[in-house]
């Protein structure tokens, strides 16, 4: 016995998508012959470049999307390759977010339709899709697994979780910063279903459920640490840079004592050059030849990444709130009018692409790139909406809370879901992110939007139930 929605019974008929579908694909078009420009991001870009030409494993940056430029652009023969298949991404991202507004939230037809261009259109979904960048691919995975949770709790066909544990693993192949997100979503639906009203879900099947989604979750990401491994031939993990990526993030927390504990000498943090407890520093901690992993590199050598992992859980565990005080500090600087332009002209790509890169994608895919400092049209959209992603990002938790309330008790599961789908994204943002960056803020729009959507929709759109 489940409880299905009616209006997950009355769906729009396979017309409606097709029509739907060909109307983003034709705005994406649009856009595409009005500025085809691709920008790139580095040293992000180049590495994704390299490892797409020469099959090189990045050991700090996904690889799946190295395979992805050589499975488009590569392929193709050129970039405009990659262009294509990220708006395509796009369109997906938006049809998915379409389908799950009207289907397990119970949005008006119209409304989902206006919501999916929305969502096509949307400054950081345009911008990425003409970034060689991993936003684009790994924000679609990321809705892709939202989707499957949401679809497990409209049916309550556990196959689903295995799906979305899939798709949980994807999103993290691409997006490393996302890993506590995904991570923490896996237990989410299981969990939401549980507050079914009546015996309609036993909590028997509930913690069944629970276990599988977990399970499937845990394989999943330790088949693909292993997959890394293999071919990086390295330790199993998400990526061999993960212990100075952990230890980056923790940095202002560092002491002398705890690399007494791991067998190095103290005063070596008399050598970093950086302000080790300033929370704004964790990204020069990381990059500058005198920052504190340079510096431990350089006593530690090859065994830097095992000591930089203890070292960090040593920091965490004897400041855990450490963490949260860093991540409010970091998150205030949104607010810093020096700090926000600084790190939008980063994002925006304003630094070329090194000569040897340049010459070999004219070689092999005939591209020239554009002067990185002139601002296409996408560019200047895209910057002109600075605050508009600052409001995503202290706007999607209060937001899915309305939304939730909403939705009612009709919709008990998919309301809970949704609220703490919201709150641990954000959550997430605030704690795992060491700078501000327009960047990371890129998954954040589309779920804004569908809350929106959801929020504003009419009551007697989504309140009837029917049991199955």
């Amino acid at each position: 016995m489940l409880l299905i929605p009616t209006a997950a019974r009355t769906a729009p008929s396979p017309r409606y998508w097709l029509v739907l579908a060909l109307v983003l694909v034709a705005l994406k078009l649009a856009v595409m012959l009005a500025d085809p420009t691709q920008r790139f991001f580095l040293g992000d870009s180049e590495s994704y470049l390299h490892s797409a030409l020469t099959g090189w494993i990045p050991p700090d940056r996904s690889f799946l999307y190295g395979l992805f430029i050589r499975a488009t652009a590569i392929a193709a023969g050129s970039m405009s390759g990659l262009l294509l298949a990220q708006s395509l991404c796009g369109v997906a991202t938006a049809l998915l977010c379409a389908r799950l507004a009207m289907v397990d939230l119970g949005v008006d037809r119209r409304a989902a339709a206006l919501l999916a261009v929305l969502i096509a259109l949307e400054p950081g979904q345009l911008f990425y899709e003409r970034m060689v960048m991993a936003e684009s691919l790994g924000t679609l995975c990321l809705i892709a697994m939202l989707s499957c949770g949401f679809a497990y709790l409209r049916r309550g066909w556990w196959p689903w979780l295995l799906v979305m544990a899939l798709a949980g693993v994807l999103t993290v192949a691409l997006r490393m910063s996302l890993l506590p997100v995904v991570l923490g979503f896996s237990v989410l639906p299981p969990l939401a279903a549980a507050t079914a009203r009546g015996a309609q879900r036993s909590w028997l099947r509930a913690g069944t459920h629970l276990v599988i989604a977990v399970a499937a979750t845990l394989l999943l990401h330790q088949a693909y640490q292993r997959l890394y491994g293999y071919m990086s031939e390295g330790p199993p993990g998400y990526l061999q840079a993960s212990g100075t990526f952990r230890l980056g993030l923790v940095a202002p927390l560092v002491k002398p004592e705890h690399l007494q504990r791991v067998g190095l000498d103290p005063a070596l943090l008399q050598q970093v050059g950086p302000a080790l407890a300033d929370p704004r520093m964790r990204e020069a901690q990381l990059w500058l030849d005198d920052g504190l992993i340079a510096v431990l590199r350089r006593a530690a050598g090859n065994d830097t990444e095992r000591l930089s992992r203890k070292i960090a859980s040593r920091a965490l565990a004897d400041d855990p709130l450490g963490l949260v005080r860093m991540g409010l500090a970091t998150t205030a600087d949104y607010f810093v009018a020096g700090e926000t332009r600084q790190r939008m002209a980063d994002d925006l790509g304003l630094r070329p692409l090194s000569d040897g890169m340049q010459t070999s994608l004219h070689e092999r895919l005939g591209y020239v790139a554009a002067d990185p400092a002139r601002l296409n049209p996408v560019a200047v959209y895209f910057e002109q909406a600075g605050p508009w992603f600052i409001v995503c990002l202290f706007a999607l938790a209060p937001l899915a809370l309305v939304a939730a309330l909403r939705l009612g008790s009709a919709r008990r599961s998919a309301a809970l879901l949704l609220a703490l789908t919201a709150l641990g994204i954000v959550a997430g943002q605030l704690l795992f992110s060491h700078i501000i960056s327009f960047r990371y803020l890129h998954p954040l729009p589309p779920l804004l939007l569908l809350c929106a959507a959801t929020a504003l929709a009419p009551a007697r759109r989504r309140n009837g139930l029917q049991i199955s």
